[in-house]
């Protein structure tokens, strides 16, 4: 069975990462995206190179002979695989309701990332039957040193600047609290949130640390990882801070609560001074304190229920081609 993958980011971010541990445990298979996607530096050109800029012929290029199925690994994947001529099975990994549901019908299979996805693409109309949940996977994060020298406590936070990420409520809720935030990632709310920083009178204890790779060293620095969102289809960033032995503390949005249980503390989303008080809480936690918690996921049981859904659709082709 080989399958050709189609992601069509220009970004780094959750899903990419998912891919590219799918691909490392398939080398049978082939990815279709554009070839200066961050995701081409980690594995490798890709098998079928697209257009970039939503040109539409890229269509044309998925429709491979060679491949038993397609799998659409972004919104915009989806879409140029509609004439694929393949089975399709399309990843879902946010949580709003789709803007064009219609790319969706087409599937085989929805594989969400969550419930609460699932619940969503119910919600704007796909069929159930159709709708399939596999959690993201994450590598041990375990095991890292402490690099960083701020003010104690340190709340970490990781994830891209854009506003569904929250940071500007770890922003406020440090007004509330004692040591130093340490937010970790890029984006559009780069400068907005270093302006709010300055009007809130925390910018000497608020840095911004950019894209970083050493990701075991940084939750191994932190004294809580904060997740702020407001919104997330999963949230695997949790999974690898709980696997790690930090302390989480994260907003009980979308499919946050999935990942946390109960190996952290939950807060409801968009309040400053719930957040705070979370923040507070978690830093009595014992360190290791959700260890068990994050290590249901693995990336093998991804690729394991994955390949589960590939097989199915694959051999009800097969059944539906007699």
């Amino acid at each position: 069975m080989r399958v050709l993958h189609v992601d069509t980011a220009l970004e780094w971010r959750g899903g990419q990462q998912q891919l590219a541990y799918l691909l490392a445990a398939r080398p049978q298979d082939g990815w279709a995206g554009v070839p200066r996607a961050p995701l081409a530096a980690r594995v490798g050109p890709p098998t079928v190179p697209l257009y970039a800029n939503a040109d539409p012929r890229s269509i044309f290029k998925l429709i491979r002979p060679d491949f038993d199925i397609v799998a659409a690994h972004t919104p915009h994947a989806a879409g140029l695989a509609w004439l694929c001529g393949r089975p399709l099975v399309i990843h879902r990994r946010t949580d709003f309701i789709p803007n064009h549901p219609w790319k969706y019908r087409r599937a085989d299979r929805i594989v969400c990332v969550s419930e609460h996805i699932r619940q969503v693409m119910i919600g704007a109309g796909l069929p159930p039957e159709k709708l399939v949940v596999v959690h993201s996977g994450v590598r041990s994060r375990a095991g890292g040193k402490n690099i960083l020298d701020f003010p104690r406590p340190i709340w970490g936070a990781i994830g891209a600047l854009v506003p569904h990420k929250g940071h500007a409520f770890l922003l406020k809720a440090l007004v509330e609290l004692p040591g130093t935030a340490v937010i970790v990632g890029t984006g559009p709310l780069a400068e907005e949130l270093r302006a709010l920083a300055v009007k809130l009178g925390v910018s000497e204890r608020a840095h911004f640390l950019g894209q970083r790779e050493d990701i075991e060293d940084l939750l191994a620095s932190f004294d809580v990882m904060v997740h702020p969102s407001v919104e997330e289809g999963l949230g695997q960033v949790l999974a690898e801070a709980l696997e790690a032995g930090s302390r989480v503390v994260a907003c009980a949005a979308g499919g946050i609560p999935e990942v946390v249980g109960d190996g952290g503390i939950l807060v409801p989303p968009g309040d400053p001074g719930r957040l705070a008080a979370g923040m507070r809480e978690a830093l009595g936690l014992p360190k290791g304190y959700g260890v068990a918690r994050g290590r249901r996921f693995s990336v093998e049981v991804m690729v394991r229920e994955t390949e589960a859904v590939y097989r199915e659709v694959l051999a009800r082709s097969a059944v539906k081609g007699l």
